[in-house]
């Protein structure tokens, strides 16, 4: 039988479980956050708030809440006209020297495998080096072994057609015990912090990848976010928000659109750091 949450009870949750795991809870949408909730409940037998936030005590269940409330990427080169634009950009800006790309909020290993191929295919992958936030242990070990789904490979095999990609894709896997791996040998300068998505890199960003990673959130904090982002990436680097996202009026003093539809954005150079 599902719980039935009542508005208090979604405000206290959220609170709570934003200072015991240090992510922003209290910032998802109501709807998003009942929805999750209500799963993971009846996924785990609990039929109480006060018993969840008992059983956060145990670093098990903290690390599975925090991996369920991830919503997957589920499929390579999704959006390939962006991935398309960003391969142009990257190979006229930035093979020339090293560089440094961040990935704010990972769920999945989709969004990064993606990013690998490109970079190998334009023989730039030695040059760049990725920092890559995720908020499980769970979730960084599944990325960090290349475990993909097998239900999403015909759909992955697609979008990387459209991605007008340079191999036959099945090169860049091999078959596991459930499903298929991605080629880890590509992951070489890729590096994992565990943490949500504010928690931000120790030096400068030259490509900050943060495609629809906002969706769950609510209006105020994008702002939050993308100010942040701001702060992270140097003069001239490039932000990737996504389809379904955009940078408001205020950042035009800022940042030159480059592409209206895919969202990529480039920080002015006259832009101080």
């Amino acid at each position: 039988m599902a719980v039935n949450f009542s508005i208090s009870e979604i405000r206290e949750l959220s609170e709570q479980l934003s200072l015991k795991l240090n992510l922003p809870f209290r910032y998802m949408t109501h709807s998003f956050l009942k929805r999750r909730l209500g799963m993971f409940f009846d996924k785990q037998g609990i039929r109480k708030p006060a018993q969840l936030i008992e059983q956060l005590e145990n670093g098990d269940m903290s690390d599975e809440l925090c991996y369920f409330f991830s919503v997957n990427t589920t499929e390579l080169f999704r959006d390939a006209g962006f991935w398309r634009n960003l391969r142009k950009l990257i190979s006229a800006n930035y093979c020339g020297a090293s560089f440094k790309i961040w990935l704010p909020d990972v769920a999945s290993g989709e969004e990064l495998f993606s990013l690998l191929i490109l970079l190998k295919e334009i023989d730039c992958l030695d040059n760049a080096h990725i920092l890559v936030n995720s908020t499980s242990d769970k979730r960084i070990e599944q990325i960090s072994k290349g475990f993909l789904s097998v239900k999403k490979m015909d759909v992955n095999a697609y979008n990387y057609k459209r991605f007008e990609g340079h191999q036959n894709p099945e090169s860049y896997f091999i078959d596991g015990n459930n499903g298929f791996l991605f080629d880890t040998s590509l992951m070489h300068n890729v590096s994992f912090q565990k943490g949500g998505i504010e928690k931000v890199p120790g030096e400068k960003m030259d490509i900050i990848l943060l495609r629809n990673s906002l969706l769950y959130y609510i209006r105020d904090y994008h702002e939050t976010i993308k100010d942040m982002a701001d702060k992270v990436l140097v003069s001239g680097g490039l932000m990737c928000l996504g389809v379904k996202e955009q940078l408001p009026a205020p950042y035009n003093e800022r940042f030159e659109c480059l592409d209206e539809k895919e969202k990529i954005y480039k920080k002015f150079r006259f832009i101080k750091d």
